[in-house]
């Protein structure tokens, strides 16, 4: 073992002298003393780069983006306003300009003209007219086959779509303005009295209602009132081909939308007119006897309710005899108005309003069911204009629209409402009976 440390340590003391050896190794020969060379100068440090500054806004940029939102928030301010004082809702379009933010010379000269508007209102105290009609006949070419002989019933009681249409203008042209019957009365201590109807000197209230809205009539009316996903109401209508077709001025309630929104001011307060529903043909093209078309039928009452509508009882079995009739048995009108009440009013909400079938005036004590049951306004039909106050209700008269009236109540059409001969199909109607 120590012979071989031994062996060990002489290999290692001859390579570290070959190691040291010139064979060994590179030597580098150092040149000869001169003088010495100076050291180079220490390198002079960059400055470290200054960080450009941000560039400045341009004068006045966010004081110009300021100005524009509040100039587009004054004219959305005034373009609400305006909408709003079309149909006489001057205190919400004093409310939208009220903002002191958008405050100038122009929405002070605004708020000054809805505040003179606003003033110049007067209480009109002529008599309050109600017309009415049926729904409107889309395609008469499905009804009047022969035109030669005379006929009633469609023919009598109805009005075309396209009469509707040229009706509406002229009403407008007379200063008409579609008012809520609910609005015309209240009870004071009580009694039934007439409430002030404040509108532009010129105007005058008309009351509008649709009667039997049921769409039991067949060929050549709407069959349905649909409501769409984005809440607007169209009628479903069978054309001449045979083809079920979705018309969204199917009947009244599209036409007189239409019309509405290219003359606000037809409408006071954005109502329409009243539905006169019955029940026992069911609602709008839908059974009362379903789940289904009870729900079916609580949708269109909102939605026609959202639109400007409220709604009438027509009573549920618009019955005559024994009924809305001679011979009228009060036990019969106590169990028919009961019947809606329990029946109709739960998919379509109360109402105060009767619009008596047949525009029969139920006497006492009949009388006195129907205005046990909380309807105040009772509705006939005449040729003649009537409004009363009676202690416990109001009574009006409605004036029907339609073949009969137009062939046969000129007078009283062209005086009030419209000019006949500019309205009735002549041609496309057989003689009215």
């Amino acid at each position: 073992m120590i012979k071989a440390v031994s062996i060990l340590l002489v290999f290692l003391v001859l390579a570290g002298l070959f190691i040291g050896s010139p064979f060994g190794r590179r030597v580098t020969v150092p040149d000869p003393p001169g003088p010495t060379a100076p050291s180079p100068p220490a390198p002079t440090p960059s400055p470290s780069p200054t960080p450009s500054p941000s560039p400045e806004p341009a004068p006045g940029g966010d004081e110009n983006g300021q100005e524009a939102g509040l100039l587009e928030k004054r004219r959305a301010a005034i373009e609400e306003a305006d909408a709003l004082a079309l149909q006489y809702f001057y205190d919400e379009a004093l409310e939208v300009l009220s903002d002191p933010e958008i405050i100038d010379e122009t929405v002070s000269a605004k708020i000054a003209g809805i505040e003179a508007a606003k003033a110049s209102l007067v209480n009109y105290e002529g008599d309050i007219k109600h017309i009415f009609f049926h729904s409107l006949i889309v395609y008469p070419e499905m009804i009047f086959r022969n035109k030669t002989t005379p006929m009633g019933g469609y023919n009598a009681g109805f009005s075309e779509k396209a009469e509707f249409e040229k009706i509406l203008p002229q009403l407008y042209d007379r200063g008409y303005v579609l008012y809520d019957l609910n609005e015309c009365y209240e009870k004071v201590n009580g009694v039934m009295t007439r409430k002030e109807i404040l509108l532009p000197p010129g105007k005058q209230p008309l009351i509008l209602s649709v009667d039997d809205v049921a769409y039991a009539y067949g060929n050549g009316f709407a069959e349905k009132l649909i409501v769409k996903e984005d809440g607007s109401l169209v009628n479903l209508v069978k054309n001449p081909d045979g083809k079920i077709e979705e018309m969204a001025d199917g009947d009244v309630f599209g036409v007189l939308d239409l019309f509405v929104r290219e003359h606000p001011d037809f409408s006071y307060r954005g109502h329409k007119g009243t539905v006169a529903l019955t029940g026992y043909q069911g609602a709008f093209g839908y059974s009362l006897e379903t789940e289904e078309g009870q729900a079916e039928i609580m949708k269109v009452a909102g939605a026609l309710r959202a639109a400007g509508w409220n709604f009438a009882s027509h009573s549920y079995t618009h019955n005559s005899k024994n009924y809305f009739g001679p011979n009228s048995d009060p036990e019969n009108i106590k169990y028919d108005t009961n019947k809606w009440i329990s029946r109709v009013s739960p998919y379509i909400g109360r109402t105060r309003i009767f619009i008596a079938p047949f525009g029969y005036r139920v006497e006492q004590p009949g009388l006195q069911h129907i205005l046990d049951a909380g309807f105040d306004i009772y509705c006939t039909v005449s040729h003649k204009i009537i409004n009363e106050l009676y202690d416990d209700y109001a009574l009006m008269s409605r004036i029907e629209i339609g073949g009969y009236s137009m062939t046969y109540y000129k007078k009283l059409l062209n005086e009030h409402f419209f000019n006949v001969d500019e309205v009735f199909d002549d041609e496309g109607r057989p003689p009215v009976i």
